[in-house]
């Protein structure tokens, strides 16, 4: 069995220690419950990367407000989070019918650190081989009940373009109703910001994938951008970025939106006819 993800462990580690601050961004305390000394020592090599740490846990508040807003009107809506690692949103939002596929070695890890039995909302995990076993066969087994949003958080950096259009033809042909709420991160950005994240991405065995402009491959592909939020603003919310918001796009070298959550949805491609 393949090891589980070291970039999981990478996550968790960075919520984990927000958890124990004094004043938590995400206030994940089921963190802790998946580390082990292997995931402390992938922990520590990425202590140092502050701009990317404050990303994650900035980027993973986003999700739970935009998702925890969703479920106060509509708590029968059927999330499914792909590439969920160890994720404990079904555990600490009201509402959902949640599903969360990730390779096996991690499902089972989670299982026996978090088992879905305990959790207070209905909660299903789905264990797929993504270089081997199909995505569609796997999200086509799921049956909503309600609306579907997929949650895809810290993955489309590795995918190169193409993957991406793969992804969200999928998404197209079993969900032909769904809102996508992702994280994007533009290939400028990682240029000028990420170079020595990218470097310690590489030792442990794979790289970012950073495309120009990520989000136009969803809006120049069937999708229509609802909401896309700065994470680097929101840094600024939380006390995390001391930039005010205003000089922000001065003192960048970059857009201020190319390391952003975006919520996207199906275009109606009848949207622009005037009958």
């Amino acid at each position: 069995m393949k090891p589980i993800s070291s970039l999981a462990f990478y996550c968790c580690g960075v919520r984990m220690q927000d958890a124990e601050s004094v004043r938590p961004v995400c206030g994940d305390t089921y963190a802790r419950l998946f580390m082990c000394d292997y995931g402390h020592s992938i922990h520590e090599i990425f202590k140092e990367e502050t701009n990317s740490n404050a990303s994650i846990l900035v980027r993973h508040r986003i999700i739970d407000e935009l998702l925890q807003n969703h479920l106060q009107e509509r708590p029968e809506t059927c999330i499914v989070t792909i590439g969920a690692g160890f994720d404990s949103r079904p555990y600490r939002l009201e509402g959902g019918n949640w599903h969360e596929l990730d390779e096996p070695q991690l499902i089972t890890w989670k299982d026996g650190r978090l088992p879905a039995s305990e959790c207070r909302n209905p909660l299903q995990r789905i264990s797929i081989d993504f270089a081997t076993e199909s995505l569609e066969a796997k999200l086509a087994a799921i049956e909503p009940a309600g609306p579907v949003i997929l949650v895809i958080e810290g993955v489309f950096i590795y995918l190169t373009e193409q993957e991406i259009l793969q992804v969200l033809a999928t998404f197209q042909k079993v969900f032909p109703d769904h809102v996508i709420i992702c994280d994007l991160v533009s290939s400028a950005m990682v240029a000028h910001y990420g170079a020595s994240l990218h470097a310690k991405i590489q030792a442990l065995g794979t790289r970012f994938e950073a495309v120009e402009r990520p989000e136009t491959v969803f809006t120049l592909n069937g999708y229509c951008m609802r909401e896309g939020i700065s994470i680097i603003e929101r840094a600024v919310d939380f006390g995390i970025n001391r930039i005010p918001k205003f000089l922000l796009g001065f003192m960048l070298e970059c857009d201020v939106m190319g390391n952003a959550v975006y919520v996207f949805e199906p275009a109606d491609p009848y949207g622009d006819l005037v009958i």
